[in-house]
């Protein structure tokens, strides 16, 4: 927070629909081979743990997308931005690599505390609080070695807490294997259109030692592509890299107990960031396309640390699970704000020369969590949880504003430290939840569940320098008590159907406001918690022989309180508004005419707006749409696979996805921009044979430039604001091998 860096104000949302599951036999992705979907038409189910016990997806009373190891594979996913947006109803907002913002429903206003919670296996990770950029801090971890993705929309409170009021991802990793040794490598490259060729590197390996312990590793290595050219710095600007791996041991002293250990580390380097300059009424660009002018290098260099162990005892009718988590999260970023200090750092009756600024920006988070379950074996009527929670978290913000000159970026003598903000906080919470289902019949369910959750926080801000309004100190504390439910009837006829309702809670906590020097006495100097109230109807079913599937939904989110994000001064500040609500209906279809063939269709309609005026400090009246939340958008495609040869098989496929038009993030006295539809075809083939599989991609097929993101006044030079498009046509290729 502390200063508001052009992190408060950019945003890109790119809104799509889940592909279809992929195909299974993707050698190079490490994991265990996954069910097909024609094996899964023969009588396989999807599993998953979105209610924290291995349940079918069909079974589940609430909106759940699931993206396996083979969809990733078949979307050579590398980041979010390449399998986030499949999914309906979801939408990204990034403007440079390791700064993203992920939103289900639209529940999002462009604040700093994150509305969709993210966890891997047992852990939560990131930022519980909205006073350590959350929000734009979400964990874009290498999808590399991952059983699957599962992805809940909408409130997920009950048994994942704080910051799940829109929604929570929830990445699942390959455990390892006591039945034999596994092993895999994939090599690879891709060409962005009018920048650069990108290489990555994978591998992992799984080892038995003995029947009762097994170990895993993993590693990955990518350079990330550069395509922003600068007209004085030179061309492909915002490449980047990312690296690291994660490590895995599981020991099975005795059939009954099994203990988990794992180590993730993950270094995501970027050199500048994705945007283009544009005309602020406009929005076209003003030096071209794909060009930005900054005055310096903008890197962010964020480095992701996870260490969990879980312990799991089978006692026969019940099990205790107890899982104890460390996370870190380091980022160091510069950026140029030239476009706002610059004017008045240039005034000739301040310094006498021309001027700009940039801003030097260290954020670090390190969160300790404890959880304890007990669970029914689900062997009689009543299937519960019963579980314990505990985090403990603490947060730094570390900015400067240093003057450079213009237009050469150097530091100038004397003109560094113009202002200093530092803001330190802390985070305690402790839960108790219990959820359980009662099955009526075996036709009839209804599950309820409710968590009760305490946190304190505490948070200083140091502030100085003349830009700054000198030397400044401020503290706060606050405490808040919740209660989260959900309650679920299902019905189902057959194993084929489900028909469902749901009501659900979910929160985010408030805390203590970090004021600027010049915060009228109207500001408050705390923040209250936000809740959402979700009710949603469903249906899922499976026909012919599960060669027909589809899911529809139909959602209300009542979002109460709204946290949203001002400018005081120069700071940042957390305050409240009104009401906001969001409603829809999304669908989702998949077809298998014919062996081989895949034909999916998905969408979503949804209308997510604020319902009260927004603080006139905040921008936004009754009525204004939520920030990137399209009303419509869809994906269609079609995979194909066929036998050509005894031990070889191709496979093609390609998908369009439409994101329909969206609004900018709100702005004090100015109305938000309307940002144009726009579409996006992918395409891939390739051949496997053996071990061997080899794939050839291209993204971006027709080269859109949809606009995903617009900067506030002063995200740029020259007047001009920063506007983040879609990345150009690209094509790669992957070559891998599983042992």
């Amino acid at each position: 927070m502390a200063f508001r860096s052009r992190a408060l104000w950019l945003a890109a949302t790119v809104m799509a629909t889940l592909a279809p599951v992929a195909q299974a036999e993707e050698p190079a992705r490490g994991a265990p081979a996954a069910a097909s979907d024609d094996q899964r038409a023969g009588g396989e189910d999807i599993v998953v743990t979105a209610r924290k016990r291995e349940e079918r997806l069909i079974d589940i009373p609430q909106s759940v997308s699931v993206i396996s190891a083979d969809a990733l594979a078949r979307v050579h996913a590398e980041r979010f931005a390449d399998y986030f947006t499949r999914v309906p109803s979801a939408s990204i907002v990034e403007s440079q690599a390791g700064q993203t913002r992920l939103v289900l429903r639209g529940i999002s206003t462009n604040g700093v505390g994150a509305t969709v919670a993210t966890y891997v296996d047992e852990t939560p990770y990131g930022s519980a609080t909205s006073l350590a950029n959350g929000a734009i801090l979400t964990p874009d971890i290498d999808p590399f070695d991952l059983e699957r993705v599962e992805i809940l929309r909408g409130p997920q409170g009950t048994l994942y807490g704080a910051n799940s009021l829109g929604g929570l991802v929830k990445y699942v990793t390959v455990a390892p294997q006591t039945d034999a040794v596994h092993a895999a490598a994939q090599g690879g490259f891709e060409s962005v259109g009018k920048g650069e060729t990108g290489w990555s590197g994978r591998a992992a390996v799984n080892v038995p030692l003995g029947d009762r312990v097994a170990v895993r590793g993993s590693g990955f290595y990518r350079t990330d592509p550069g395509y922003i050219d600068d007209p004085v710095r030179g061309p492909d600007v915002n490449g980047g890299r990312t690296y690291g791996g994660r490590g895995s041991v599981l020991v099975r002293p005795f059939d009954s107990l099994s203990l988990r250990g794992t180590a993730f580390v993950q270094n995501l380097e970027s050199n500048g960031s994705n945007t283009i300059d544009a005309d602020p009424v406009t929005l076209r660009p003003t030096l071209g396309d794909l060009k930005q002018s900054r005055l310096v290098a903008e890197p962010n260099h964020v480095k992701y640390r996870i260490y969990n162990v879980t312990a799991d005892y089978d006692f026969g009718p019940v099990s205790l699970l107890s899982s104890t988590s460390w996370g870190a999260l380091d980022q160091r970023q510069i950026q140029d704000i030239s476009g706002l200090y610059g004017p008045l750092l240039s005034d000739p009756s301040v310094f006498g020369i021309s001027l700009g600024a940039i801003i030097n920006q260290n954020v670090t988070q390190r969160r300790f969590t404890q959880e304890v379950r007990l669970a029914s074996s689900g062997a009689s009527a009543f299937d519960w949880t019963l579980g314990g929670f505990y985090t403990r978290e603490r947060n730094m913000i570390d900015q400067s504003i240093d003057a450079i000159a213009d237009p050469t970026g150097a530091h100038v003598p004397g003109l560094d430290g113009l202002a200093f903000a530092t803001v330190t906080s802390a985070y305690r919470e402790i839960a108790g939840f219990a959820s359980g289902t009662y099955h009526f019949s075996p036709k009839f369910d209804l599950s309820v569940g409710g968590r009760y959750s305490h946190n304190t926080q505490r948070a200083t801000q140091t502030s100085s320098g003349p830009l700054a309004g000198g030397d400044f100190s401020f503290g706060g504390s606050s405490s808040d008590n919740v209660f989260t439910y959900s309650v679920a009837p299902a019905f189902k006829p057959n194993d084929h159907l489900t028909l469902y309702a749901r009501v659900a809670r979910g929160y985010r906590p408030g805390g203590p406001n970090v004021l600027p020097p010049a915060a009228p006495s109207e500001v408050p100097r705390e923040f209250a918690p936000d809740t959402t109230t979700d009710y949603e109807i469903g249906i899922k079913t499976e026909l012919l022989d599960r060669r027909l599937s589809f899911e529809l939904t139909g959602f209300y989110t009542d979002w109460n309180n709204i946290q949203l994000i001002a400018s005081i001064g120069g700071f940042g500040v957390n305050t409240n508004g009104g009401k906001a609500s969001s409603k829809g209906v999304e669908l989702s279809a998949t077809a298998k005419p014919v062996p081989g063939l895949t034909l999916a269709a998905s969408g979503a309609y949804f209308d997510a707006v604020l319902n009260d005026d927004a603080p006139a400090v905040v921008g936004g009246h009754d009525g204004d749409r939520l920030p990137y939340a399209p009303r419509f958008a869809s994906t269609l495609s079609a995979d194909y696979e066929r036998a050509l040869g005894d031990r070889v098989t191709g496979t093609i496929g390609a998908s369009w996805r439409y994101t329909g038009d969206r609004r900018s993030a709100f702005t004090a006295g100015a109305a938000q921009h309307r940002l144009d539809a726009y579409g996006q075809v992918d395409a891939h083939v390739g051949v496997s044979f053996d071990r061997f599989r080899l794939d050839a991609f291209v993204r971006n097929l027709t080269d859109s430039r949809g606009i995903q993101d617009v900067g506030a006044a002063g995200s740029a030079r020259n007047g001009a604001i920063a506007v983040a498009v879609s990345r150009p046509r690209s094509f790669g290729a992957t070559l891998g091998v599983r042992y």
